[in-house]
């Protein structure tokens, strides 16, 4: 008699194989423990042919459960929807049957996305943070190279050293480093940045 195994922890169909005739009973073979005597479904697109019982577990015989046809995410990528991280299958999720609902098969387009309604969406606000944290990150080192060009024109100018080139010079610096401090201050700012221009 043809036999079908299947796998102890998930139920996953393994292949065919021959039952062993009964030493007692010649015309009853022996079906083994993890194998079936009822043919598997063929499995559809994603899909792969498990056997377990109706409360999900795997039995070891098996008048106790039967064949059923589950979603196989274990060769798909799959990401957190609470952060987007690259999630592998184990203890939480084995990867066969539907997705969890911390789980997805879609990547995260970018930093400012967020899992709602079953889609990864855009959020605005989060988006309007990054963009600020990014922007200010640009001012600071701006304001850094404009103090490190000012320090050396602020000393002759306390020791009334400069020429009037050099004072013209710290002017437009000065000019240049307060522009650059009200950079938040601008009506589209982070989205839209007018950056003051770098004096020559």
């Amino acid at each position: 008699m043809e036999i079908y195994n299947y796998h102890p922890l998930t139920g996953e169909y393994l292949g065919r194989g021959l039952a062993d005739e009964s030493p007692l009973d010649p015309g009853n073979p022996i079906v083994p423990g993890y194998a079936t005597p009822n043919a598997p479904p063929t499995p559809v697109g994603r899909g792969i042919a498990v056997f377990r019982t109706s409360t999900g577990s795997v039995p070891q015989n098996w008048p106790d459960g039967a064949w059923t046809s589950m979603p196989d995410y274990r060769a798909v990528p799959l990401y957190r929807t609470a952060d987007g991280s690259r999630f592998e299958p184990g203890a939480e999720y084995s990867g066969i049957g539907d997705l969890p609902a911390f789980l997805t098969d879609e990547a995260r387009p970018g930093p400012a996305h967020v899992w709602r309604d079953e889609a990864w969406q855009l959020d605005a606000a989060v988006e309007a943070q990054q963009l600020a944290s990014i922007a200010r990150a640009q001012r600071d080192d701006l304001l850094a190279e404009a103090d490190r060009l000012i320090a050396p024109l602020m000393d002759g100018f306390v020791l009334g050293e400069l020429l009037a080139a050099d004072e013209a010079r710290l002017k437009v610096l000065s000019q240049y480093r307060k522009a650059l401090r009200a950079v938040p201050d601008q009506a589209e700012f982070p989205r839209a940045i007018n950056w003051p221009v770098k004096p020559a």
